[in-house]
């Protein structure tokens, strides 16, 4: 399977999803986050397609989704979530404080406003709040939102404003790192073993980050689950192999 189907497989189930909310708030006002979570693994499974996500499957992968389904409403179908009234705003609450800190995020420079506005709309700061914010940013890449260097940007500001954090950004960066080498695989934009590894190590350079680069393997993982990328390392390596024959010597 393709990028570009598996990509629309995705919405596809997304949208159903909104759709089904929007009808069910017709009838009834107490939609519940867990009943939309709910709706939501439903409709991944009926269109046959994993959630976005890295190699480790959870249940909590579809809490995390919510913020898919919260960009595809807000950002590609442009519903605005306060016309419905206090129930979808209670229902992507959390999205919505996301959505509010990575604005701030993207605008400012001064990372003392980022840490600031993630005081105000997140509360404390630990691994997990700073893995929902890279993971907001991720989506918004995948969904073509932003774009690489909007996303790169975003990620390096956050973080040089937490540097008390410089030692675990690499494992909580690395699905990012993941999806943007992703794509370049898919597109053929990289094409050699080579060339994946000189591209996770000059994102992990931009970034900022003070550990290493996540491993090939679980890059072309990632890829496999976001994108319906079909290849392999062997494949990458066999591609290198295969130019140094064809170079003039």
């Amino acid at each position: 399977m393709s990028e570009a189907p598996l990509k629309r497989l995705r919405l596809r189930a997304y949208i159903n999803v909104i759709a089904d909310v929007i009808a069910e708030l017709g009838t009834r006002n107490n939609v519940s986050r867990e009943w939309v979570v709910r709706e939501l693994k439903k409709a991944l499974e009926e269109t046959q397609v994993e959630p976005f996500r890295g190699i480790r499957y959870s249940s909590e992968v579809y809490e995390k989704e919510l913020i898919s389904l919260y960009l595809v409403a807000t950002r590609i179908l442009r519903l605005p979530i306060k016309k419905f009234g206090r129930v979808l705003e209670e229902v992507f609450s959390n999205e919505i404080s996301l959505d509010k800190v990575v604005t701030v995020i993207k605008r400012h420079r001064d990372f003392s406003g980022i840490r600031s506005a993630i005081d105000n709309y997140l509360g404390s700061v630990d691994e997990v709040v700073l893995s929902k914010i890279i993971r907001y940013i991720t989506t918004e890449y995948y969904l073509d939102l932003i774009d690489e260097n909007e996303a790169l940007r975003s990620v390096s500001n956050l973080v040089k404003a937490y540097p008390e954090f410089s030692d675990r950004f690499s494992r909580m960066a690395k699905f990012f790192i993941a999806i943007v080498v992703g794509s370049k695989m898919v597109s053929s934009e990289i094409r050699s073993r080579m060339d994946l590894e000189m591209r996770k190590k000059a994102l992990t350079i931009t970034l900022g980050l003070s550990g290493g680069a996540p491993s090939n393997e679980y890059i072309v993982d990632v890829a496999k689950i976001a994108y319906g990328y079909g290849g392999s390392i062997k494949k990458l390596s066999e591609q290198v192999r295969s130019s140094l024959k064809k170079s003039p010597t």
